[in-house]
């Protein structure tokens, strides 16, 4: 009988219907049991990983955590106790203008901008500090009925997780400028724009546990997603790798397995498409 199990799974319509977003963990139930040699030295190998590299940075993580970057509040001198709630759509940003473009769509059509075409709100980055910069030129409201513009990111007021996106401590994350024309305000953290990180852990209920820091993980691999420039799948082991032999300590039969993909921190990591396919092999 084969020493290969196969996992795969398809993100559906159903599993995105709660907020656009779903994880790829799942098991292998297998009707009919791998039996593996009753001796030491047997040993596991990932002969290969498929996965999406959909991976929004602006979500709302609900119900699988306790997250949501998509919110954000603004007003005018008008409009001061009538501000305007913004939910952005989830999807990969792939800088903080397409934030900033994402925000001018919603406010254009309300009227506060002398040219709606010309927005008053910039978003853009220090290419050397890697600061996050917000830009509020009043000078391109449709004054007098709306002097000036204020943009809202703090989590006591509007329940959002945007400004640890954009490197914003709470108590600087309220950006409202009243007595100028022009107002920059840069980025006082390190902003988290590839929010759910660079590459994504992949467990295996079959994998001996090893010690990372101060936690013990049962990884199958660890697969990075820096350095893209095209939607696709990424494969793992990349071409010419051989992905390393585990020594495999659980029980020689084997009827169940589970994976799970994760953050680097833990978390369980989100897509908004895509699949994965994993394939692992034992020998002996």
């Amino acid at each position: 009988m084969s020493n290969i199990i196969e996992y795969t799974k398809r993100i559906t319509l159903d599993d995105l219907s709660v907020n656009g977003v779903a994880t790829l963990d799942g098991e292998v139930l297998l009707s009919k049991a791998l039996q593996l040699p009753m001796r030491d030295g047997v040993k596991v190998q990932v002969c290969a990983i498929t996965i999406s590299d959909r991976i929004p940075n602006v979500f709302n993580a609900y119900p699988f955590y306790q997250f949501d970057n998509t919110l954000l509040r603004v007003w005018t001198s008008s409009t001061v106790g009538a501000p305007v709630t913004i939910q952005l759509p989830r999807g990969l940003y792939g800088d903080s203008s397409q934030i900033a473009d994402a925000i001018n769509a919603v406010i254009a059509p309300l009227g506060w901008y002398a040219n709606s075409t010309i927005p008053a709100l910039s978003f853009g980055a220090n290419s050397v500090t890697e600061k996050i910069i917000v830009t509020i030129d009043n000078s391109k409201m449709n004054s007098p009925t709306h002097q000036w513009l204020a943009l809202d990111l703090r989590k006591t007021s509007t329940n959002t997780d945007m400004a640890y996106t954009l490197g914003y401590s709470e108590g600087v994350a309220l950006f409202q400028g009243v007595a100028a024309a022009r107002l920059i305000w840069e980025s006082d953290i390190l902003p988290r724009m590839d929010t759910q990180g660079t590459s994504c852990d992949v467990r295996c209920s079959l994998i001996p546990d090893r010690r990372r820091d101060d936690r013990f993980v049962d990884t199958l691999a660890i697969i990075p997603f820096a350095g893209k420039n095209t939607i696709s799948d990424n494969v793992w082991p990349s071409s010419g790798q051989i992905s390393p032999l585990l020594v495999y300590e659980g029980s020689k039969t084997i009827n169940y397995a589970s994976f799970r993909i994760l953050t680097m921190e833990g978390r369980q990591m989100l897509f908004m498409a895509g699949g994965i396919h994993i394939i692992i092999a034992f020998s002996y």
